[in-house]
């Protein structure tokens, strides 16, 4: 089985974050994670605020955080300048309606949770190792409390079989490098969803991406490092496109109940805003969009996007979880 299963599909290129404290938060994913970050840039202006549907006069300073070469699983960091902005994510929640982590691949999690401890972040719990169904592998995983409270999920492939899925995820990795503190970008993202077929839906038709794991979630094992009830079932589809960073994780909770963060997942607020996804046809995603009835946030338009360049870009609210996606084509 081939690791790319969609090879014309569009993986997340970038996260986009508000941030906290810009300083901050550039010390995590530079120093800790081992990404490269750009120069400081500062945004404003009618383009910026039509973006964000922010009032006149606002601005941001921001930056990109990347492993060089790689222009997937990318962090843009955006620190608004506002007042009354609040977390995305409260405090305590575990699991909600909307973006909800960041994963990295480690090729050590014990030792790598330890690093992340020392540094103050609050480890959910112990890494936890556990088998997936039908042959798909094992790995081990842990989350905590990162900055601007976006869950940051750490992995560690624990399955050497090259036939399963997980075996699979290891080989790529390891041929195409990590940071200098031995992670990865981004290589999977999760996304809750109220209904998971129709967020699906939306990855097939407009990203051109496929199903690479299909899953329910809820072993003890899975449950405890997930911080769910113990009897907690989530059905899990990782979409994947053309490359094996920047999976999708989509997820559903099947028998409990959630908080739902999308109303708050906007800008100036801090914590997981949005995601942006690189299409070869701005002008075909527009009309699939379209046919899918998607709630647009961002009419279609053109603008000089830090860090990511020239864009033709809409944005519009996921089917099924009502996320934001920002789906773009670089403009020559």
């Amino acid at each position: 089985m081939s690791s790319i299963i969609a090879p014309n599909g569009s993986p997340l290129n970038t996260a986009i974050i508000g941030v906290d404290n810009l300083e901050q938060s550039i010390e995590f994913y530079r120093d800790l994670i081992g990404l490269s970050v750009s120069d400081t840039f500062h945004w404003r202006g009618k383009d910026f605020e039509d973006i964000w549907q922010l009032p006149s006069g606002s601005n941001a300073k921001g930056c990109l955080c990347e492993l060089k070469g790689c222009n997937v699983g990318r962090v843009l960091l955006l620190e608004f300048k506002a007042e009354n902005r609040k977390l995305i994510r409260p405090e305590g929640i575990s699991r909600a309606y909307g973006l909800f982590n960041l994963n990295f691949y480690t090729d050590d999690i014990e030792s790598d949770t330890k690093k992340f401890e020392a540094e103050g972040y609050h480890i959910w719990s112990k890494p936890t190792y556990y088998e997936m169904s039908e042959g798909q592998g094992s790995p081990t995983e842990v989350i905590f409390d990162g900055p601007d409270n976006v869950a940051v999920n750490l992995v560690e492939l624990t399955d050497d079989d090259p036939a399963s899925k997980v075996g699979q995820m290891k080989i790529y990795t390891q041929k195409h490098g990590r940071t200098h503190t031995g992670l990865t970008p981004v290589v999977t993202s999760a996304h809750t969803a109220k209904n998971i077929d129709l967020t699906v839906e939306f990855h097939r038709k407009v990203l051109k991406s496929d199903v690479l794991i299909d899953e329910v979630l809820s072993t003890k094992e899975q449950n405890e490092f997930l911080q769910l009830p113990n009897d907690a079932k989530t059905s899990v589809k990782f979409m994947q496109g053309n490359h094996m960073f920047g999976k999708i994780a989509l997820s559903q909770p099947l028998n409990y109940k959630c908080h739902d963060m999308v109303p708050d997942a906007i800008a100036p607020n801090i914590g997981y805003i949005a995601q942006a996804f690189e299409v070869s046809d701005i002008e075909k995603s527009e009309n699939i969009i379209n046919d899918l009835d998607c709630e647009i946030y961002t009419h279609r338009q053109s603008t000089d996007f830090p860090t990511l360049g020239y864009l033709d870009f809409i944005m519009v609210r996921a089917p099924g979880s009502g996320a934001l996606e920002l789906i773009f084509q670089v403009k020559n």
